[in-house]
């Protein structure tokens, strides 16, 4: 159905639209109802119980109300469906905030739905644009209601809320404010498909007023995907002829002024003879440049020298959640988590808080090498390791002769 050209026919087409989507209790209802299952799928960390949260979700047709009203212009109506899209998600927002406080005595645990869902990935945001189209065409051209697209728009809305409000409670890393990040350009993304798809079908604003506040709207979208996604801060800087991608590489390393000292860390335990010792060790070597025109150089040579200790694995191995969290510092700030099975280098370093003993380890991830610390009850040495318990790290500056 194409959007009649005549007065006449543009009130009776939107006024059969606005009564089918104007927004119901159902909205809230099923708001409610999807909610409490959403969180209880984060909480138990279950993508079945995620996607049945998901199916019983409310039907988005107040979504296309708001579409149609943004490209004729129509404020009052926008307000009032966008209000009951908003509120619907502060329902879920809270029940995932709920959940979240809920999940705090068993921390700590992997989580990897909540993660999952508060990440941006291309194939959703297809998914996504496809689903929208969908949801628009059946609504305006056929009676019958669309669950189908509206359950894709459901899991792009409703699904990042609820990992929002469950991560900012929690305290879970990585989540708040990023989850509400994803869940914003979801909605800014299919809002924009939505409105282009209505306006392929010829609806227009019906007066200079609705013109304006159309493009005011659309403009207001297109500048929230830019921000939120980055694609902003890149389009100016390929305008400005930089490029954010490469940075230039140097082709030689300058010899430092200053002399720097050899350092020897030893790792020792109280039982000095019962634990191995472990000693790095590196040096630089220092050229002291002369004034004039061909700078010669006074070797003062210090050789490199590095011993390396025979490494230690352990893997992860945590008898509840699946995994465990690795920490910036012994019971400080989260950097990461990992699953069971996992296999960490260990460093050496252990320290006692709280009658708990924290482990220092290391971890490739996405190619780079990450230091924390984790529990010791939950590794499971690969390798012996004779005497672990908490030790000191006394730090001694040795300065060699040339």
């Amino acid at each position: 159905m194409l959007y009649p050209s005549d007065a006449e026919g543009q009130a009776a087409v939107l006024a059969d639209l606005a009564r089918r989507s104007y927004p119901s209790f159902e909205l809230f209802i099923f708001a409610i109802v999807s909610g409490a299952i959403l969180a209880a799928g984060y909480l138990l960390d279950s993508e079945a119980v995620l996607f049945f949260g998901v199916l019983v979700a409310p039907l988005l047709t107040s979504w296309v109300g708001m579409c149609i009203s943004a490209i004729t212009g129509s404020l009052r109506f926008f307000l009032q469906t966008f209000a009951a899209l908003l509120v619907s998600a502060i329902i879920v927002f809270l029940i995932g905030l709920a959940a979240g406080f809920a999940n705090t005595p068993f921390e700590p645990r992997t989580l990897n739905g909540v993660h999952i869902h508060s990440r941006l990935w291309a194939p959703e945001l297809v998914v996504l644009a496809i689903g929208a189209v969908l949801l628009v065409l059946t609504f305006v051209r056929t009676e019958s209601k669309p669950y189908l697209p509206s359950v894709v728009l459901a899991y792009a809305f409703y699904l990042p809320i609820s990992a929002a409000g469950f991560g900012l409670s929690s305290g879970v890393e990585g989540v708040w404010p990023q989850a509400l990040y994803v869940a914003l350009v979801h909605f800014a993304w299919t809002s924009f498909l939505g409105i282009l798809t209505l306006a392929f079908m010829r609806f227009r604003p019906r007066s200079f007023g609705g013109f304006v506040f159309s493009l005011v709207l659309i403009l207001a979208i297109l500048a929230g995907l830019l921000g939120w996604t980055g694609l902003g801060k890149v389009a100016l800087n390929l305008a400005n002829g930089k490029n954010p991608a490469f940075a230039p590489v140097p082709t030689s390393s300058p010899l430092p002024d200053t002399v720097a000292s050899l350092t020897f860390t030893p790792v020792k335990s109280p039982s000095p003879s019962a634990t191995p010792r472990i000693m790095t060790a590196t040096a630089t070597r220092t050229l002291t440049k002369e004034s004039g025109a061909s700078a010669t150089s006074e070797n003062t040579s210090v050789p490199s020298v590095t011993v390396m200790p025979t490494p230690i694995f352990a893997r992860v191995d945590s008898p509840e959640g699946g995994g465990a969290r690795v920490r910036k510092t012994p019971g400080g700030d989260y950097l990461l988590t990992l699953s069971n099975g996992y296999i960490v280098e260990v460093l050496g370093e252990t320290q006692e808080v709280s009658g708990v003993i924290w482990v220092k380890i290391a971890v490739e991830r996405d190619g780079e090498r990450q230091e924390g610390w984790i529990i010791q009850s939950l590794l499971a040495t690969a390798t012996p390791v004779p005497y672990w318990i908490a030790t000191e790290t006394p730090t001694g500056t040795l300065t060699p002769q040339p």
